[in-house]
């Protein structure tokens, strides 16, 4: 069963629209920060805190960001843009626990840089926009 997170943009969004160039740009800022994280504490913590390759791949005929990973405790989850004010991130049937943790994380990282509000995987609802 597919399981599905979403960002939205609201009135007082950083962003007034989103796009598959900016998520993609968020996600290297996540993988930078967290290369900083392992270089405070001289661990290689990149691996642990990021292990997945990124690829473009069309999902529903809809050009998609996919995100797998060789490691055993997890497999791969999709991020995508719906629409202009929308940023939807996707367990496929097959996703692991540490997908869900991850993708979680990285959720509310997003919704944290584009100020938006946030529905996790368990339908609860995040506000990071000033009200």
């Amino acid at each position: 069963m597919i399981q599905q997170a979403s960002i939205s943009l609201v009135e007082n969004s950083k962003h007034t629209e989103v796009n598959l160039e900016l998520v993609q740009e968020l996600l290297k800022e996540y993988i930078n920060a967290s290369n900083k994280i392992g270089i405070q504490v001289d661990w290689k913590y990149e691996a642990a805190s990021f292990p997945y390759q990124i690829s473009i791949k069309k999902l529903d005929e809809q050009d998609c960001i996919y995100l797998s990973c060789q490691d055993s405790r997890y497999k791969h989850f999709v991020l995508s843009c719906p629409s202009e004010q929308t940023i939807q991130i996707m367990l496929l049937p097959n996703s692991t626990f540490g997908d869900k943790g991850k993708a979680n994380e990285l959720c509310k990282y997003i919704a944290q840089k584009v100020e938006g509000k946030l529905e996790l995987f368990n339908s609860r609802i995040m506000y990071f926009y000033k009200r």
